[in-house]
């Protein structure tokens, strides 16, 4: 196997360290990573009822809706293959854990995004996130229906 690194490799960590940056340091900004229209799907954690928007302006709003800088995202893992279907693009597979700064509990997710060549570099035209569940650390959970601070967490993009 070759020491070299493939494009999808080199697109996918640049992109992981970008979005993940963008996550934590200026969340107001990480629509700016998704095209114009795009498939943006989350799973409640309550109501287990898919939430499914279709434009920019809407992932701007779901993540204003959830207060970002009270928490923490950290990329465990994360892989990126060429997506078989269509030439220039790329499915970017992601593991990690959000933390919540206030009491530093830890809940484990999955993030799955389908990346596509633009002019001026790739975009997000599909992102999938979902918390694992029964991998929470201290045996506590952040996705209480008594936490109304963070009602619908499965919006984070982690």
């Amino acid at each position: 196997m070759s020491a070299e690194k493939t494009n999808e490799e080199i697109v996918t960590r640049a992109f992981v360290k970008q979005y993940y940056h963008t996550l934590n340091e200026s969340p107001q900004f990480l629509h700016m990573f998704y095209k114009d229209s795009c498939l943006f799907n989350r799973l409640g954690p309550l109501t287990h009822v898919k939430k499914t928007v279709w434009t920019r302006k809407d992932v701007k709003d779901e993540f204003l809706a959830v207060k970002f800088e009270d928490f923490t995202a950290e990329v465990d893992y994360s892989l990126g293959v060429p997506y078989p279907m269509e030439h220039g693009r790329i499915v970017v597979f992601v593991d990690g854990h959000l933390t919540r700064k206030k009491d530093n509990v830890r809940n484990r997710f999955t993030q799955t995004f389908l990346l596509a060549q633009q002019d001026n570099g790739f975009c997000v035209v599909n992102d999938i996130f979902r918390f694992k569940k029964g991998q929470t650390q201290n045996q506590t959970c952040f996705l209480t229906e008594t936490d109304q601070s963070m009602s619908e967490p499965e919006r984070v993009a982690s």
